[in-house]
């Protein structure tokens, strides 16, 4: 009887392990969307996203966006602004980056691009990859800088950060 208790808990334990490696292979760290008005995305709307501390390592930073067939142009262009917070010996710094993004939408024949749900799209697109230290941690913003005030189409707006393996 001795025998079979044993023989049971070591087969508990591998499959335990078994589960705990197979769950850590995601990659993300972050991933969040803000929504977008119903009437439009507004220029003066800026999407603040707050990432918390993360650990060391490199980095992908992913902009995600869900469109819509109403969308009216075949591209989109955005500011992100990256402000990354540093904590060097209990002093905090931070430096600022921004970038210019150019997103296409919508392709040359006319569909919408990227991964197809049922009445949008959702779009990834990598922006950049950079090095953090433990307990670094961001603020990042994102406007669009379209030529008309109010944008349709577009219903949620995203980043996604992802820990290299190297």
């Amino acid at each position: 009887m001795r025998h079979k208790v044993s023989t049971f808990l070591y087969i508990i334990a591998l499959i335990v392990i078994t589960m705990g490696a197979a769950s850590c292979s995601d990659p993300r760290t972050y991933n969040q969307y803000r929504s977008v008005s119903l009437q439009g995305w507004s220029r003066n709307d800026t999407l603040s996203f707050d990432i918390p501390r993360q650990w060391e390592g490199h980095y992908q930073l992913d902009l995600c966006l869900r469109a819509t067939q109403t969308y009216p142009y075949r591209n989109i262009s955005m500011i992100m602004d990256r402000k990354v917070i540093y904590y060097k010996q209990h002093k905090k710094q931070e430096k600022t980056y921004s970038d210019t993004i150019n997103c296409e939408i919508i392709n040359d024949k006319g569909i919408l691009v990227g991964q197809k749900g049922i009445s949008n799209t959702e779009i990834r697109q990598a922006i950049t990859a950079f090095r953090l230290n433990r307990n670094d941690s961001m603020h990042v913003t994102i406007r669009h800088i379209m030529s008309r005030e109010l944008l349709p189409g577009i219903s949620d707006v995203g980043i996604r950060l992802l820990k290299n393996k190297y």
